[in-house]
């Protein structure tokens, strides 16, 4: 779109509501559009008066913001006819404003990683000690801690499954398969757990709870079926592993268990 009084009011409109929200980026951004607009329009009369007046206002709030208060701790003034120069200014600060920002994530995350690297490896002493209560509290603080670690769940339900604490060990692969429910490894240590506490009701129940919030996922369906062949109840099951071979027509387990229960449904 062509710049105009217009658009360049709107972007100085928009780097106040972005101070107002404390988004850095987006004032810089939004105020370095409106300057070199500001230099292609030349913008005259009383237009040229009201923008003058919306610079000054951006311009003194960006002090305020935190890391341009580091960057620039004598502020930045807005001095008419130098609108050109000002404009590359912000585009330099912009840059160096983002890369403190990414680097400060990247420290935060580093930090969260290692505060759940420590529990999870305090946990797993615990559990060698026989101490389930406090390994589960170690356990837990790290799932606190969780953003994106797809592999955080699996590997907690691991160690209590290799720990003999199969039932303990499903909190932790129903949250795996919520968070992830295409991934098999969730669903090897659900299945796991089942078998070992011999309990396909509550796996059951596990799975229709994490259905209600993941909808028709197709090793979810597969791994029901499989539970309620395992609870005898034949058309659930065939009902289940026929929805989830329409989803994904490859899946051995549903495979097996819609043979088996169509097979126990003619037999009785």
């Amino acid at each position: 779109m062509k710049p105009s009084g217009k658009s360049i009011r709107e972007d100085l409109g928009r780097a106040k509501a972005a101070y107002a929200k404390n988004d850095e980026l987006r004032v810089l951004r939004c105020l370095g559009q409106a300057l070199m607009a500001f230099v292609q329009v030349k913008p005259f009369g009383p237009e040229r008066i009201t923008i003058e007046g919306l610079f000054r206002e951006v311009f003194s709030t960006l002090g305020k913001l935190s890391h341009v208060a580091v960057l620039a701790p004598k502020g930045i003034p807005y001095v008419k006819g130098q609108e050109h120069k000002l404009a590359g200014y912000m585009v330099a600060l912009y840059k160096k404003v983002e890369e403190e920002i990414q680097r400060e994530t990247l420290e935060v995350m580093r930090a969260r990683k290692l505060r759940i690297d420590q529990f999870v490896i305090k946990g797993q002493k615990l559990l060698d000690e026989g101490n389930l209560l406090e390994a589960q509290r170690n356990f837990r603080a790290a799932v606190e801690e969780f953003v994106d670690e797809k592999g955080l769940f699996p590997l907690l339900a691991s160690k209590l499954i290799e720990a003999g604490h199969h039932k303990a060990s499903l909190e932790y692969a129903k949250r795996a398969i919520e968070e992830y429910p295409d991934n098999s490894r969730a669903y090897d240590f659900f299945m796991t757990a089942v078998t070992g506490i011999k309990d396909f009701e509550a796996g059951e129940k596990l799975l229709r709870d994490v259905q209600k919030k993941t909808g028709e996922q197709p090793l979810l369906l597969a791994n029901l079926a499989w539970v309620l062949a395992g609870l005898e109840k034949w058309a659930e099951a065939r009902e289940a592993a026929d929805r989830a071979l329409a989803l994904d027509g490859k899946l051995e387990m549903a495979k097996k268990v819609l043979a088996l229960a169509q097979k126990k449904i003619v037999a009785a």
